[in-house]
């Protein structure tokens, strides 16, 4: 109870954004909810109200979508005794919005619009086995994100079993393909994180978020694409040690 107490009261106090980072989330809210939304302004002639139309919901599924990454990870950075700080990544805004006018808005959704940085906020970290910032810390930081996009694509299919709608089949693809892009090992990314965390983490978590990805796009219940995507992980995750890491130093705490 107290432990919640002392979260309630963190979230309270850092959990709000500044005004830079407040520009990037919606410049890369923005830019995604165009990319979502290229190929929905008209059919076979330009349309500009429908395009607004359309843009309009990208704009809500993106924003929603960005704002579950981002606070998933700031919760548990103060859980931590971090501060969380959303940085945005020009270069990859400029890859996806490239990669769409090449493609036409047919190519997979390049979901990459930052990463993040931490501040250690000295007096809430203590007692803990390592003081300072450390990889570890930073690789469960960085896993929050995509995992709370898995838990949003589970939560909206969920209700697309209730109301078939082509949006929430969206908003389903879109929290997929963000949370698998955000897994890749490349920096500024959430996957170069959890990777220089820990391999084995990695392993697992890599293989955890692109099972239960491609699971919840296919036809199966959710619960039973969660569970499965877990198995994989742990099935993944016993191979890539029995095979690669076995008897090699990979615990972060040594």
């Amino acid at each position: 109870m107290a432990e919640l107490v002392d979260l309630a009261d963190k979230i309270k106090r850092y959990f709000q954004f500044s005004f830079a980072e407040t520009r990037g989330l919606i410049l890369a809210t923005a830019v995604f909810a165009f990319i979502l939304s290229f190929r929905e302004w008209g059919t076979t002639s330009f349309d500009a109200i429908a395009g607004m139309f359309n843009y309009f919901n990208a704009f809500l599924i993106v924003g929603l979508s960005i704002l579950v990454h981002t606070s998933a990870q700031r919760v548990w950075a103060l859980v931590t005794g971090y501060k969380h700080e959303f940085q945005l990544w020009g270069i990859g805004l400029a890859f996806a919005l490239i990669a769409t006018f090449v493609t036409r808005g047919i190519a997979w959704w390049f979901v990459i619009p930052g990463g993040f940085m931490v501040h250690m906020m000295a007096g809430h970290r203590l007692g803990w086995f390592r003081y300072d910032i450390n990889y570890w810390a930073l690789g469960l930081i960085a896993f929050a994100g995509p995992l709370g996009n898995i838990v949003l694509a589970a939560l909206f299919k969920s209700l697309g079993g209730f109301f078939a709608s082509a949006l929430i089949k969206k908003a389903v693809i879109f929290n997929v393909a963000y949370a698998i892009c955000s897994v890749l090992p490349i920096p500024p990314l959430d996957g170069s994180k959890m990777f220089f965390g820990s391999r084995m983490f990695y392993a697992f978590g890599l293989s955890g978020i692109v099972a239960a990805g491609i699971l919840l796009l296919s036809d199966l219940p959710v619960w039973l694409s969660v569970i499965s995507a877990f198995l994989i992980a742990v099935i993944l995750w016993l191979l890539y040690y029995v095979y690669l890491e076995e008897g090699k130093d990979w615990w972060p705490y040594g």
